[in-house]
């Protein structure tokens, strides 16, 4: 009987060790967990900080439309004319943030590359908030971005496209006016003299005059190889059509200055898809109802008057 029961005590005692070992050992993997879950939250906030060294928002390019409605379950027409989720595109900031929580180095250089990592970082965080690139203008701006890879005056194109995505290109818009103004003589009458700075970039790369086949335009689709014209050009039939050019910064001017610009594309033989034009002017019009469309004006990006 003894021996049964210090037979029995044993087993019992053993089985309270083994109870006693199994949740030590769970007590440890749970505090692992925790310490890798702490160092990875802690290693996402610094990489959030290392992105682009605190500047994440004046890197990310603009989204190029208005965002969506979170409560939105019908689809809307998308800046490049095809149906988008009503919901989308999600806000700039949450893009950002994004953006930020993938990215712990973000490009921030003005070269060609880095604004080309820009925006495909841009795009895939557009797809991870479950988005298409369609709700935004991003696509055709990285495609005339892409395009320049193989050309030699990639910098002074680059300078003309008008996609406002760093700190560096905004100053250098802020302080364009003068210039395209003192080169506007001939079109006094439109503009108030002021036509290069009014008249909206064309978005993409002049084509070759002398070219006989077709190429991959800023929508994807294929354009005449000479389309578009030089920016030069279209400025010069804007202001042979049009003796006053709207120059305000309010919403319906800034309409009429890309629906002229799109005529004066055709004008010159050349389809709206070989520029970002008609996308772009698809991110004003849907504004006209939203009450805050100043507010999102601001944050389009569309770089299309001295003021913008």
């Amino acid at each position: 009987m003894y021996r049964r029961g210090v037979s029995s005590y044993r087993r019992g005692a053993s089985g309270r060790t083994r109870k006693l070992v199994i949740g030590g050992v769970a007590a440890a993997l749970l505090g692992s967990a925790l310490a890798v879950g702490t160092g990875m939250s802690q290693a996402a906030e610094q990489g959030n900080a290392g992105a682009g060294s605190g500047n994440i928002d004046a890197l990310v390019p603009a989204l190029g439309f208005s965002p969506g409605d979170p409560n939105a379950t019908a689809d809307r027409v998308g800046p490049t004319g095809v149906n988008v989720p009503g919901r989308c595109p999600p806000t700039q900031a949450q893009v950002n943030a994004q953006v930020a929580l993938k990215n712990a180095n973000l490009p921030s250089g003005t070269d060609l590359e880095s604004r080309i990592q820009r925006f495909e970082k841009t795009l895939s965080a557009i797809q991870d908030l479950k988005c298409p690139a369609s709700s935004t203008t991003l696509l055709g701006r990285l495609n005339s971005l892409t395009a320049l890879r193989g050309k030699a005056n990639r910098d002074d194109v680059l300078r003309g496209l008008g996609l406002n995505e760093t700190p560096a290109d905004r100053a250098a818009a802020a302080g364009s006016g003068d210039a395209a103004a003192s080169g506007a003589t001939g079109n006094a009458g439109a503009g108030s003299g002021d036509i290069n700075a009014l008249v909206p970039a064309l978005g993409f790369s002049p084509g070759d005059p002398n070219a006989t086949a077709d190429r991959v335009g800023p929508t994807g689709v294929n354009v005449p190889g000479r389309c578009p014209p030089t920016q030069a050009q279209v400025n010069a039939q804007v202001a042979l059509k049009n003796a006053n050019l709207p120059s305000g910064t309010d919403l319906e001017s800034r309409i009429q200055r890309f629906e002229k610009t799109l005529s004066a594309i055709q004008d010159l033989k050349c389809p709206a898809s070989s520029t970002t034009l008609l996308g772009r002017l698809n991110s004003l019009t849907a504004l006209r109802a939203n009450a805050n469309r100043d507010d999102v004006l601001r944050g389009l990006g569309l770089n299309e008057t001295p003021a913008g």
